[in-house]
C-alpha cells in the first residue's frame, strides 16, 4: 500500500534504531571523515520484515540560511509497497467522509500542517539523563519521546487522526519545523499552528520562538534567537548576538568542559568550523536570560547543550572570503 501520513521516522540500519530526520543529520555529520550515507527501512515492524525502505533526503546538509530553503525529510520510495499494518499508512485520515465530518477550522489547520515535512504538536523540554557511549562508533542515544502520541484506535475516524500526534525532545528537531513554517507559510497560516508543552500548556508556535530584541528577562521559558558572531576558546565558544537587548550586549558561552561532556560536540564543531565561510551564525536557545553582574550585559543560560541549535548563515560572496593558501 502507499503511504498517506507523513514520514517523521525511520529505522537506520547501520544504527539499528529509529531516528528522526534531524537525529540522522546530526549523526551523519559527528562521523569521521570520509563519512558515509546511511541506509533507511520503514519504522514499522511488519515493512521492515518486507525490507521496505525509506529514502533520507538533505540530512547530508548542515542547516543553513538560503532563499530557497528545503528541510531534511523523510519520503516514501516509490519502488516498494508498504503494509496494510504499517503507521505511515492510515485509510481513515484518506477518506472523503473523514474530511467531510471536520469543522472548517480543523479542515484549514490539517491543510496548514500537511505543507510541513515534521510538524511538531507536543514539545517536551525536559532531557533525559543518557548513559554516554563508550565505544567510539557512532552510536545515537535512543530517542523515547521521538514516538507519535496514540490513544487507542477511536471509532470516529476524525478523532483517530487527531490522536497520532508528534512529540519531541529534540530542540532542533523543533528549529527545523519552525524555520519551515516561517519559509512555506503565510503569516495567517503560521498564526494557526500550536504548540503544546508539558507544565505550560498549548502556546502558539510563533509565540514559542521570541527574536533576541524583544525578549524580557525573568521572562518564561522559550527559544530565544538571533543572528551573531562566534568566538572559539579552544573547544568552546562564545555567542555574541548582533542585536541588543534593552541596549546590552547579549551573549551565550559554551565552555571546553560543556563541549568535552557532550556527545555531540563533534557535530557542533563541524557547524562552527565554516565561520570564515558564513556572514553569521543564528543560534535557537532554550533558556533563561541572565544580567551580569555589573548590570552592563546580559546572558543566555541554557541547561543542557541539548538545548542549543546552531544554524549557518548565507555564505560569504568570493572577495569577502578569507584567502586560501597556495598549495605548495
Amino acid at each position: 500500500m502507499k503511504t498517506t501520513r507523513t514520514i517523521t521516522r525511520a529505522f537506520c540500519v547501520e544504527l539499528q534504531q529509529e531516528l528522526s530526520i534531524v537525529a540522522a543529520r546530526r549523526e551523519y555529520f559527528s562521523q569521521e571523515l570520509p563519512r558515509a550515507r546511511f541506509s533507511f527501512l520503514c519504522s514499522s515492524e511488519s515493512c521492515r520484515a518486507l525490507g521496505v525502505k525509506i529514502t533520507g533526503v538533505r540530512y547530508d546538509v548542515k542547516p543553513q540560511e538560503h532563499p530557497t530553503f528545503v528541510a531534511a525529510h523523510y519520503r516514501a520510495n516509490p519502488n516498494y509497497e508498504h503494509h496494510a499494518d504499517c503507521e505511515w499508512v492510515d485509510e481513515a485520515a484518506a477518506t472523503s467522509a473523514a474530511e467531510e465530518a471536520e469543522t472548517e477550522a480543523e479542515n484549514e489547520l490539517r491543510k496548514v500542517k500537511r505543507k510541513l515535512d515534521d510538524y511538531i504538536d507536543i514539545f517536551d523540554p525536559d532531557v533525559k539523563e543518557r548513559a554516554k557511549p563508550t565505544s567510539s562508533t557512532v552510536k545515537s542515544e535512543p530517542e523515547p519521546t521521538e514516538q507519535p502520541v496514540a490513544a487507542p484506535p477511536p471509532a470516529d475516524p476524525v478523532k483517530a487522526r487527531q490522536d497520532k500526534q508528534n512529540r519531541t525532545s529534540n530542540l532542533e528537531r523543533l528549529v527545523d519545523s519552525f524555520r519551515q513554517a516561517q519559509a512555506s507559510l503565510s503569516k495567517e497560516e503560521l498564526a494557526l499552528l500550536t504548540l503544546r508543552i508539558p507544565g505550560q500548556g498549548e502556546v502558539s508556535l510563533r509565540a514559542y520562538f521570541r527574536h533576541i530584541k524583544f525578549a524580557q528577562l525573568n521572562d518564561e521559558r522559550r527559544v530565544l534567537y538571533g543572528g551573531g558572531l562566534v568566538e572559539r576558546y579552544g573547544t568552546g565558544f562564545k555567542f555574541k548576538f548582533f542585536d541588543r537587548l534593552q541596549g546590552k550586549l547579549v551573549t551565550l558561552y559554551v565552555s571546553p568542559a560543556q563541549m568535552q561532556a557532550y556527545r555531540s560536540s563533534r557535530y557542533l564543531i563541524e557547524l562552527l568550523s565554516h565561520a570564515d565561510e558564513v556572514r553569521f551564525f543564528t543560534v535557537f536557545a532554550l533558556g533563561t536570560l541572565v544580567a551580569s553582574p555589573s548590570a552592563k550585559s546580559v546572558s543566555v543560560e541554557i541547561e543542557d547543550l541539548r538545548h542549543l541549535a546552531i544554524v549557518l548563515g548565507p555564505a560569504k560572496d568570493a572577495e569577502e572570503a578569507p584567502a586560501k593558501e597556495p598549495a605548495s
